[in-house]
């Protein structure tokens, strides 16, 4: 196996380079002006440790898997394009009204209950760039209004002469027929041929989803093609500097439902959060290889913190309506929660609360933390963890970057102690404090609101930070174990190397599995045979079309039911496959049953208001050869097995309300062997602060573990 992955995120681009059984990691500052140059920087310093050139290297491995934030970026930096909106007359206030609750989604809990200041999110769409065209299809796809190709010309004029660069169309009911869609998608590319206008894309929402919801697949559309243009220039110029350097194949894209798949067969709404999702797949993984069933995934990187759960060795929880920059949507995403602290977040007293805020801002790359000496002023999380001394400043990012304790005692004097008016050393320990708070209340609230008590889990901490906050953040939160897996600051990187190639694909129905009232079954099994085989054709056709036998191809099969009317669904596996007879459909109705009583209790099943069918859904995958991450000598940069176990150096750290002489281990002198805390462990890539309770365990094959043996 020769495979690069890539995690690009908003401080660091991460690069794990998988070579005949050997893996080489490396980390490079994110170039926010062009991310190829960071990833040809990165590729370049994998390549010489390898003993080649890139070239060679390019031209030789079997695909280059790449989380990109070129999505993520411009959503947050509102620099997509101008997008104008063609909807069915009557619904282009849609995204405007939103649903009940538009107001708080993507907001925390605190601004959510704030209803009398509540502000709905800023709409991609201004309204005077939403078109309404007279045409109607109804519920069942029957047309009862057909559209006048005049009119739909008129409009794209309008639009292209206001501005409009790309075009989203949603027409009602479109999930069932997209006739209209198509019809309006038509007219425009005739009227504005790509040799006339350029490509001006026009995203028609069938394609992009096929449920139910006009608010959530309006903004789903929307968002695909507010970011279509940022997303194909962004990743065609990365092709093409990488097709000249010898890399002949696609690019293979992390999507952000646990799958993989090429840059033709990629929505930009699919690859928002891929990074986080990427490190969850790998987490998932190591639950099996370490036999820890159950972890709290807690990926510190440079610019947040996103916390996932695996339970029982798998990752079980998708969102199905997530949200996206304040935008609910209707595509499935595995579910993460991120908060934004990392080590480049900004801490700043907050004279108004009389307390340290953490973040959201974060410094980034550029200009980095104050002690970068890049031109940064604000206090981070670096910061602070250099004042209390803990990172060391010869050796941060493998000594790639010598830091200046200096600038990050001014940072912290400035904009924490003089405002507290205490001292630099006690506000970088009350900041430091803060953040450990911050991390484990998020913790706490994702892991009770999914029904688990945190107490009996392990933490699985990784990124470049993760490790150095692992006892804060676990002790807050009363976990006596962390795990410290090997590529820990490069995990979500390494994890793309091992996704699966895979396409999702869904289908809004209306199918009454069971009449309560009547005690009748559904019996047109055909009708539901027939949607399944539909989805899995669409499937099988995109993984063909990227290389793949249709022997290899794997489907899994879901669906979305409800008891009677209720509001939300509850997802379930269908266990008979295809339907045949009543006993198959039993089948189904008691995984549904099952999987509704895991969620909401035995006491709340209902099935006299009958039971309903919404979506069916079909995951169609190819199960790639995967690497261990336990079983491949680990990290060459972290052991080499020469058995020294006495410290490497000492130095002054703040431990137990003060500053001692601290022990300091290098990890690649070190055999398997534990250390009582306080101790300082450092890797190439990032430091395990060992507090005074705590125990560090390392492995040179394995994973590293600190413990903590006083609570």
């Amino acid at each position: 196996m020769k495979r690069i992955s890539v995690d690009i995120g908003g401080t660091f681009t991460d690069c794990v380079l998988a070579w005949e059984g050997e893996r080489i990691e490396k980390k490079s500052p994110t170039t926010h002006h062009d991310l190829t140059e960071g990833l040809l920087k990165v590729i370049g310093e994998i390549a010489a440790e390898l003993g080649k050139d890139v070239d060679t290297v390019l031209s030789q491995v079997d695909s280059v898997r790449y989380g990109t934030t070129l999505g993520t970026n411009a959503l947050i930096e509102r620099s997509g394009e101008r997008v104008g909106l063609i909807t069915t007359e009557g619904h282009e206030d849609t995204v405007e009204i939103a649903r009940g609750f538009g107001y708080g989604d993507g907001l925390p809990p605190v601004k959510q209950l704030d209803i009398a200041g509540a502000t709905k999110p800023d709409r991609l769409v201004p309204s005077k760039y939403r078109y309404p065209l007279r045409e109607r299809i109804d519920y069942n796809g029957d047309v009862l209004m057909e559209p006048d190709r005049e009119e739909i010309r008129e409009i794209a004029n309008d639009l292209i002469d206001d501005g409009v660069r790309a075009i989203a169309v949603v027409l009602l009911n479109s999930t069932h027929n997209p006739e209209h869609e198509k019809l309006v998608r038509d007219v425009i590319i005739e009227e504005y041929p790509s040799n006339v206008l350029g490509s001006t894309p026009v995203v028609l929402s069938h394609q992009v989803t096929r449920r139910h919801g006009e608010y959530m697949r309006s903004n789903a559309t929307i968002i695909n093609a507010y970011l279509h243009r940022t997303m194909r220039e962004g990743l065609k110029n990365m092709q093409k500097v990488l097709r000249e350097r010898g890399y002949d194949k696609p690019i293979q894209l992390v999507h952000n439902d646990f799958g993989m798949a090429q840059l033709g067969k990629t929505f930009a709404i699919q690859t928002v959060d891929a990074g986080p999702v990427a490190g969850l797949g790998a987490s998932r993984q190591l639950s099996q290889e370490l036999d820890a069933p159950n972890l709290i995934t807690a990926d510190m990187g440079g610019t947040s913190f996103d916390i996932g759960l695996v339970t029982d060795g798998d990752v079980n929880l998708y969102e199905y309506e997530p949200v996206i920059d304040r935008l609910r949507v209707n595509i499935p995403m595995v579910y993460m929660e991120t908060i934004g602290a990392g080590g480049g977040s900004v801490i700043q007293y907050d004279e108004i609360q009389n307390s340290i805020k953490v973040g959201p801002e974060s410094m980034g790359s550029d200009p980095g933390p104050a002690c970068y000496n890049r031109g940064g002023r604000h206090a981070t999380t670096t910061d602070i963890d250099a004042v209390l001394g803990y990172i060391n400043p010869d050796y941060f990012w493998g000594g790639q970057l010598e830091l200046d304790p200096r600038l990050a005692k001014r940072a912290v004097k400035r904009d924490i102690a003089d405002p507290m008016g205490t001292s630099i050393d006690e506000a970088a320990a009350a900041g430091r404090e803060i953040i450990d708070n911050k991390m484990a209340q998020a913790m706490f609230n994702e892991v009770s609101l999914q029904g688990h008590d945190p107490r009996k889990f392990s933490i699985l901490a990784y990124g470049g930070a993760g490790p150095t906050h692992a006892c804060g953040f676990a002790e807050e939160l009363g976990v006596e174990e962390v795990i410290l897996p090997p590529h820990a600051p490069v995990l979500s990187a390494a994890g793309a190397g091992n996704l699966d190639q895979q396409h999702m694909y869904e289908q809004s129905v209306f199918m009454t599995l069971y009449h309560g009232e009547q005690k009748t079954y559904f019996s047109d099994y055909e009708e539901f045979n027939s949607v399944v085989e539909e989805l899995k054709e669409k499937g099988e056709r995109d993984l063909v079309m990227e290389g793949f036998d249709p022997s290899e191809i794997e489907h899994d099969i879901e669906v979305d039911m409800q008891y009677g009317n209720q509001v939300y669904t509850n997802t379930a596996t269908v266990p008979e496959y295809p339907l045949e007879g009543k006993e198959d459909l039993l089948q189904l109705l008691k995984s549904f049953r099952d999987s509704y009583g895991e969620t909401f209790g035995d006491a709340a099943h209902m099935p006299e208001l009958g039971i309903r069918l919404r979506t069916i859904r079909v995951q169609s995958y190819v199960d790639r050869p995967k690497m261990a991450y336990t079983q491949d000598q680990s990290d060459r940069a972290v052991a080499d097995g020469s058995g020294e176990m006495s410290p490497t150096t000492h130095r002054q750290c703040y431990f137990d309300d003060r500053f001692q002489e601290t022990p300091v281990y290098r990890a690649d002198t070190l055999a398997d062997t534990t250390i009582d805390g306080p101790a300082i462990v450092e890797y190439p890539l990032t430091t395990v602060v060992v507090d005074s309770n705590w125990e560090y365990s390392h492995n040179n094959n394995s994973a590293s573990y600190l413990r903590n043996y006083r609570q």
